[in-house]
């Protein structure tokens, strides 16, 4: 596997350097992101909690693969920009599966509640309907309704 830094930039903004690489992998599939930041933090000399690769594009029967990295200068101001789901997607495949577990546990849990939202909105419709308003009338009498065009 070969990689080739494209372009480089650094964004004051955001204190992060902004990379475009390319890889060649011939004979193997495409890297997993995991790997890629692995071997793009320890060429770069970064710690790895900084690098997170945002984009991979990989082309139909080319062995060549696009990649965006974002290298911050510390992890707090990654926490506060980079997406959840980037995270995770970046995280090592162990890491990864316990965090889904943790995401699935959490929806699990979010799912029992709304049962218990249900019963009580099942004991309101159990109790005896309001009588409806009366329609409001005329001075003829009869039913105030639109007007006919």
């Amino acid at each position: 596997m070969e990689f080739k830094v494209s372009s480089e930039s650094y964004n004051p903004l955001l204190k992060r350097k902004e990379i475009s690489l390319q890889i060649d992998h011939k004979g193997e599939g495409t890297p997993q992101r995991f790997d890629i930041r692995k071997r793009m933090a320890s060429k770069l000399g970064a710690k790895i909690e900084n690098v997170f690769v945002v984009g991979v594009r990989t082309s139909t029967g080319i062995q060549k693969t696009v990649c965006q990295l974002q290298i911050y200068d510390a992890p707090s101001l990654a926490s506060s920009t980079v997406p959840k789901h980037v995270v995770i997607r970046n995280l090592s495949p162990e890491e990864r599966a316990k965090a889904e577990e943790a995401k699935s546990a959490k929806a699990e849990k979010k799912a029992t509640k709304p049962a218990e939202k249900e019963s009580k909105a099942a004991e309101k419709e159990a109790k005896p309907a309001e009588k409806p308003e009366p329609k409001p009338t005329t001075k003829a009498g009869t039913e105030a309704s639109k007007p006919a065009k």
